[in-house]
Order: C-alpha cells, then structure tokens, then sequence
C-alpha cells in the first residue's frame, strides 16, 4: 500500500497539481459538495456581477464626484506641478521625476492624460477617473477569486462588492492624489490574474512575462507594489503547487525590480535624488521620520494599525484623514494590545500552515500587502492611514466570506441566513461610504472632521486654518485655528505664523501682519511669497526701504509672483526716491512679463514724469484709463499734468 502511494505521487502530472485550489479539494474530502460551476461562471452571469458592481460603486461613490481639491497633496501633485498643469511637452520627464517623495511615473502620466482632456483646474475630471479605475478594480478582484475558487458563487462576489463599496475604500478613490492606489491596484490585481492563468495552464511561459510586466507598471505606479513577488509564492501554496526550486528561480526576475524599487523609495523618501537620476517636483523634504523611537516603539505601532484595520474591516467608524502619533499619545494603552494582538495572528497562521490553507493564505496576503507601510519604518507623522488596506484588504474580505460560505456547505439551512448577512453588510458599507465621501468634499469638511477626531493634532487646526482663511475668507476663524496648531505644538513650523500674516494682512492691519511673516520667517519659510507678503506690509506701513529687499529676495526665490512682486518692488522704489530703478522694473513687469494692470501703466507713467519725460508719462496714464476708464486718479494726473 505505502510503495503504491509512493508511485501515484511520482506519477502526478503536472496539469493535475493546478486543476483546482486545495480549498476545494478539502471540501471534497471532507464529504461536502463543492459545485462544479456556477451561474457566475456564464457570460450573462458575469454581466450580471459587474452591473451590480458599477451599480453599488456608483451609488456608494457618486456623492463625491464634485468634490474639490484638498490641501493635502493635491497642490503638490496637480496644481503646483507643472508636468500636470502643463503636460504638453513635458511627457518624458515623468519618468525622471518624483512627486512628494514618491517616484511613481505611471500614476504622474495619468494625471496629466486628465489634464490634457479637461484641464488641470477640474477636479472631478481625476476624482471620476480614479472611480472608473477602482471599477475596474473591483471587476478584476471578481475574476481573481472566482480563478482561486472555481465552482463558488458567494465568495467571489460577496469579495468584488466588499471591496468595491467599502468605506475604507474612500480615501483611494475620493482623495485625487490617491491615483497612485487604484492605478497600482489595477495592474497588481491584473499581474496575479495572469499568475493564476500561468498556473491553470501548465505554466505557459508567456503568462509569466505578462505577469512580470504587469507588476513592473504596478511598481511604476505605486511602490507598495514590490510584495507581488510573495504574494506569488502564497498562490503557488493555495494551488497546491509545491515552494521548490523552481518556483522559487522563476520568482527572481521579479525579486530583482522590487529590490530596485525599494532601493529607490528608500532614497526618495530620505531626501536623495537617486544618485542624480531622479528630480524633485515641488519643495525638498524628508518622508523618513526622524523620531528616535525604539524597536520596541516601532513594533507597537506596527501592532496597532495591524489590530485597527481588522477592527475598521467590521465597524469602519471614526475614520479619518490623518492618524497621527501625537493625538494618542506615545503611552496610549492600545499599542501594546495591537502588539499582542498582531502576535498571537500571526503566531496562530503559522501553526496551522499544514492544517489550514485558508487561514494561511488569506492572513498571510493581508500580512503581506500591509507590512511595508505598518510604520516599523516610520514614514511622515501618521501612524496608519485607510489608503494602505487598498490592496491588503482583500485577503481579509475573502477570508470572512469563505468562512460564511463554509456554513453554507455544512447546511444548506444557513444558505439564507448568510446571504441576508453578506446583503446587509454590504447596504451598511455603502451607507458608511456615503457619508465618507462628504468629509472629503473639501479642505474644511476634512480637516473638521479630523478635529472632531483628534481635537490635539495641530496639523488639523494648520491646514483648515489656512483653507477656511483664503477660501472662506472666515479670517477670525483662521487665526483661532493657527493659533491653536502653535498652542498644541506647531510653533517651530513656519506655516501658522505664514497664515497668520496672510489673515491680519486681509484684514488691513499691516502692522501684524508683518510681525508674523517675520515669524515665518525665523521658523524657516522658504518661499519666495513670504518675503514678498512681508514686503506688502512694509510698503502699506509706508516703509518702502524695509520693504524693497524682502521684494528683491523674493524675485530670487520659487513661487514668488515674480510680475506682481517686481511691480510691488517699482512701486517701493519710486516712493522712496529711486525712480530710474523703479523705471526699469516697470518696463519688465509691461514689456517683457506682460503685465496689463491698469496700475502698472498709472505707475510708470508718474515715474516718468519724476524723470522728466512728460510725454511719455501722458502715454502711460492714458493707457491706464483705456483698460480702466473708471480710474480716478489716473484722470486727477492727465488733469495735473495739463492732458485733458
């Protein structure tokens, strides 16, 4: 008997290890019916399936569609980002660029293929693309689990709606910035499609390559992509193909780009620029935190998100933008929990590796996908965010839906029951999502939110701060909110005293406003507008001395307004007696920059009359009243200067 098990193993053909998933055959061996094929498996029933997923997408998501840019990435990657905002010869250097600490052409190409059709300033042309990617998305992850269980019909679908509709999903797919998510997600979820085919077929080779260059755009997309390698390996284990050499020598392509990849988001994220191959779009900084945390700190942290994207799979409450490290607390009694938490999961999938393929399979691709970014390497001041679960969550949808679908194989007297479980969990997710989706309408109601959440994170009161006082022009309100981020700890950062200036300088008192971007300045403000609004404040308190070099130093730097700036500076330097200087600077602000404000033609012209030059003043300050006829002073001076 043994020496005849001995020769029906070495005669196995290689077809009959990947006919089917051992999750089948265990049912099978277990006496439960597995079903040959389903109604899914048909054309009209796969039609039905994604009706159903566009349907539930579209009611879940819709409410987001006229959402606005936020302040949180959205500036760096759409509207101050001129590959975007100017695509048209800009195509080739996306892929020598990198945008906030992320090199990610693929996903940067995309936004500007939005721009190019319906411009940079619209942002429901890239909040409608991303849903149209995530669809998709949820389309393929029907066609990945119904390829890793044949036969089913709940599983497959019950996993496809679950990630289509629920509401940790908002982030990817409402935040415009998140494109890298979906984009990454679309051709990851394709690579291990193709992988799956590779396998069913008899390992045709040209699946494979597929595979290869389906992941090479994933990470080209989104650098979280590096662990398809693994998540490989655990299909070969769910297929029941043995972890040999083969197997393992086939991975190494693959190994090769993600160890390449991680090298350069390693760099990236430091504040390199990839030994000079890869440039900076927008303002230098470091991702990498620079806390000391311990080890052991670092593995708390990892066990708290572990722990609370289970928790958030269940009960998606109090979600928010930004988790940040802070508003808990470094002695918050969570984060041992989530540590011990993390532990015995994991400690309990190991042992049941030879007993449980499920369990192993679908913790270990959550474990997988989710363990670059559990913050056991800090990155920026969050310490989880809902965006991370995009891929990850997957495994842990298709574990809760095979277990439901186990009951039904047991007895068919739970077949109801658990359908009328999965449905309405399925209403509830796509409740939560909407209301999801109208915190990130815009700045304020995000960043509200995170208050409401987190009432000691000065980031929050920052940045709604800021929005509710340029956009809303709610000026009080915007200096309670920045004076509040420095009472909570935001003094040594530049931005709250920047918006403070702004508000007091809306408001007229120039006075204050100039003490406060001196305040910016000291923290380190960088941009050219600082010193500029600096300068604005001096000329309105009639210091045009003081304000000349903030205007000067402003013209030196980014983001500076430079024909408003350099008109500012003519106008200091004509009331403080410099008018050949000021002369000069107002025929580059007509001439050259095409400056077409009535009040630089106004200006020039008495700054000619200063220098003697009569005629030429009367051209200018006529020219002032042709593009603004209603320009009294410009009358008052052709009156004085004898022209009317």
């Amino acid at each position: 008997m043994s020496k005849h098990k001995n020769h029906s193993k070495n005669t196995v053909s290689p077809k009959s290890v990947f006919r089917s998933p051992s999750t089948e055959e265990i049912l099978q061996k277990s006496g439960q019916n597995v079903p040959k094929e389903s109604f899914f498996s048909s054309g009209a029933g796969k039609g039905l399936v994604i009706l159903l997923l566009v349907i539930a997408s579209f009611i879940a998501f819709s409410g987001g569609f006229k959402n606005q840019f936020v302040d949180w990435d959205d500036h760096v990657y759409i509207e101050n980002n001129y590959l975007v905002t100017q695509p048209q010869g800009h195509w080739g250097e996306a892929f020598k660029t990198h945008v906030a600490l992320n090199y990610h052409p693929f996903t940067v190409i995309s936004m500007m293929m939005n721009a190019s059709v319906s411009g940079s300033e619209n942002p429901g042309s890239f909040i409608l693309t991303n849903f149209f990617i995530h669809v998709l998305n949820s389309i393929l992850v029907f066609l990945l689990v119904s390829l890793l269980v044949p036969g089913k019909r709940m599983v497959p679908l019950f996993t496809a709606l679950l990630f289509a509709v629920h509401p940790m999903r908002v982030e990817s797919v409402t935040w415009i910035s998140e494109r890298k998510d979906v984009l990454y997600g679309f051709f990851f979820l394709l690579a291990g499609i193709n992988y799956l085919v590779y396998l069913n077929s008899g390992r045709k080779v040209k699946y494979l390559i597929l595979t290869f260059l389906l992941f090479f755009c994933s990470c080209m997309s989104k650098g979280q992509a590096v662990v398809l390698p693994l998540v490989l390996l655990l299909f070969d284990y769910w297929m029941g193909r043995k972890i040999e050499s083969k197997a393992i020598v086939e991975k190494i392509p693959f190994l090769i780009v993600s160890l390449v990849f991680g090298l350069i988001a390693v760099n990236i994220q430091s504040g390199g620029d990839f030994h000079g191959m890869i440039q900076l779009v927008g303002e230098q900084r470091s991702a990498l935190s620079v806390r000391a945390f311990t080890l052991f700190e670092r593995l708390q942290y990892a066990g708290y998100g572990f722990m609370m994207y289970c928790w958030h799979l269940f009960f998606p409450f109090k979600l928010g933008a930004f988790y940040p490290y802070e508003a808990v607390g470094p002695n918050y009694k969570m984060y041992p929990i989530g540590l011990v938490f993390m532990i015995l999961v994991l400690i309990a999938t190991a042992f049941s590796f030879k007993k449980s393929r499920l369990f192993v399979f679908a913790i270990g691709f959550f474990t997988i996908t989710i363990a670059l970014v559990l913050q056991i390497v800090s990155v920026g001041a969050a310490i989880m965010a809902d965006r991370y679960t995009y891929i990850p969550y997957i495994g842990l949808f298709f574990l809760f839906t095979m277990l439901l679908e186990s009951l039904v194989e047991k007895s068919a007297v739970y077949t109801k029951m658990v359908w009328a479980v999965l449905s309405l969990f399925v209403v509830f997710c796509i409740f939560q999502t909407r209301k999801q989706v109208k915190i990130w309408e815009n700045t304020g109601t995000l960043f509200s939110r995170n208050i409401e959440l987190y009432p000691n994170d000065p980031r929050s009161y920052y940045t709604r701060g800021k929005y509710i006082g340029e956009k809303e022009g709610k000026l009080d309100e915007s200096i309670a909110d920045n004076l509040k981020a420095i009472e909570l700890g935001y003094k040594d950062d530049s931005g709250p005293w920047e918006n403070l200036g702004t508000a007091y300088g809306i408001k007229g008192d120039a006075k204050k406003a100039a003490e406060y971007f001196s305040m910016a300045i000291e923290k380190g403000a960088k941009s050219g507008e600082t010193y500029m609004n600096r300068g604005i404040a001096y000329f309105n308190l009639s210091q045009p001395e003081k304000a000349i070099p903030d205007f000067e130093k402003a013209l030196t730097m980014k983001n500076s307004k430079s024909t408003f700036t350099r008109g500012f500076l003519a106008a200091a330097q004509l009331n403080s007696g410099h008018a050949q200087s000021a002369l000069e600077n107002f025929n580059i602000v007509i001439d050259k920059e095409g400056g077409m404000d009535a009040i630089y033609f106004y200006n020039r012209g008495l700054t000619k009359n200063q220098l003697g030059d009569r005629a030429g003043a009367i051209r200018d300050i006529q020219k002032a009243l042709q593009i603004q006829p209603d320009y009294n002073e410009a009358k008052q001076a052709l009156k004085l200067l004898g022209a009317v």
